[in-house]
C-alpha cells in the first residue's frame, strides 16, 4: 500500500500540525482538509497554538542549566565513580537530571493545574479581552456601539453574531449598571463585550467568545493595572476586566459565572 492509499488517521494530522508529513502524503491530507473546512480550522488553531507554545518556551530554553543538571557535572560524577554500582547510580542521576529540566522549565512557566496548551489559549483570550477593556473603558464618548436603553437590540445583535443567545449579566446588585455593548472580532471567531459603570465612574467589561475548548475553572491575571478573572466553558471563554481591586473584581466574576453558568446548552 503506498502512501497515498494509506487510510487518513488522527496520526497524519498530528503530524500535518508538526511539519512531519513528506510531500506525497501532505498532498493527501491538504485534499481532505478542503472537504472539511471545520478540521481544517481545528488543524490550523492547533499549529498557532504550538507556535505559541515554542515562543513561550524559548526564553526559558536559553536560559543556562543549574549547574547541579549540567552534563559535565553529571559525567564528572560518574568518572568519579569506580565501581559498577556507582556507575549504576550515576546513569539514574542522569535521567532523573534530564527530567528535572524539563519539570523545571513547565512548572515555571504555568505551574500544575492546567494542560499546557488549553492554559496558553485560554491566557491569550483573557489578554485579548484587557487589550478591548483597555481600548474601550476610556471612551467618553462612544465607549460602545448599542447603548443600555436600546438592551433588547444589543442581546439580539450579539446573540445573532455569536451564533447563541449571551444574557446580559445584571450587576445592580454590586452598585453596577450597564453602559452598553459592542461586538469584537476574535481571530477566526467572533467575541462581545459589554460595559458597566459604578456611581462613581469606575467600569468594568465582560467578554464573551466563541470557538474555544475545554473547560477551565475562574482564574486570575494581572496586566499593568488591569485586571480580569477569566475562565471557559462549553465552546466559549468570558473574562470580567477592570482596573477595581481584587475582591471587588472578583465578586463580580463570581456572579457573572453564576448566571452565565444558567445559560441553556448551545445547538449543535
Amino acid at each position: 500500500m503506498t502512501p497515498r492509499d494509506r487510510p487518513l488517521g488522527e496520526d497524519d494530522l498530528q503530524a500535518m500540525i508538526d511539519d512531519r508529513l513528506d510531500a506525497e502524503r501532505q498532498e493527501v491530507v491538504q485534499a481532505m482538509l478542503a472537504d472539511r473546512p471545520e478540521l481544517a480550522r481545528h488543524v490550523s488553531a492547533c499549529r498557532a497554538t504550538q507556535d505559541a507554545l515554542r515562543a513561550r518556551l524559548r526564553c526559558k530554553a536559553e536560559e543556562p542549566i543549574p549547574a547541579r543538571l549540567r552534563m559535565d557535572s553529571i559525567a564528572a560524577a560518574q568518572r568519579r565513580a569506580r565501581k559498577s554500582w556507582m556507575r549504576a547510580a550515576a546513569v539514574a542521576c542522569l535521567w532523573t537530571g534530564l527530567g528535572g529540566v524539563a519539570g523545571w522549565i513547565a512548572n515555571d512557566l504555568l505551574g500544575p493545574d492546567l494542560p499546557l496548551v488549553l492554559s496558553l489559549r485560554w491566557a491569550a483570550m483573557a489578554r485579548d479581552a484587557i487589550d478591548a477593556h483597555r481600548t474601550f473603558a476610556v471612551e467618553v464618548v462612544h465607549p460602545v456601539e448599542v447603548k443600555a436603553n436600546d438592551q433588547a437590540h444589543l442581546a439580539q445583535w450579539v446573540a445573532k453574531r455569536l451564533g447563541h443567545s449571551v444574557p446580559i449579566p445584571d450587576l445592580s446588585s454590586l452598585g453596577f449598571h450597564l453602559v452598553g455593548g459592542r461586538v469584537l472580532p476574535a481571530g477566526q471567531n467572533i467575541a462581545a463585550q459589554f460595559m458597566f459603570e459604578d456611581d462613581k465612574g469606575s467600569r468594568l467589561t465582560v467578554y464573551v467568545r466563541t470557538g474555544e475548548f475545554g473547560e477551565g475553572d475562574l482564574t486570575f491575571m494581572r496586566h499593568g493595572d488591569v485586571q480580569t478573572f477569566y475562565w471557559v466553558d462549553d465552546g466559549s471563554g468570558y473574562a470580567v476586566v477592570g482596573t477595581l481591586d481584587r475582591p471587588r473584581l472578583q465578586a463580580v466574576a463570581e456572579q457573572v459565572f453564576r448566571q452565565f453558568e444558567k445559560l441553556p446548552a448551545k445547538p449543535g
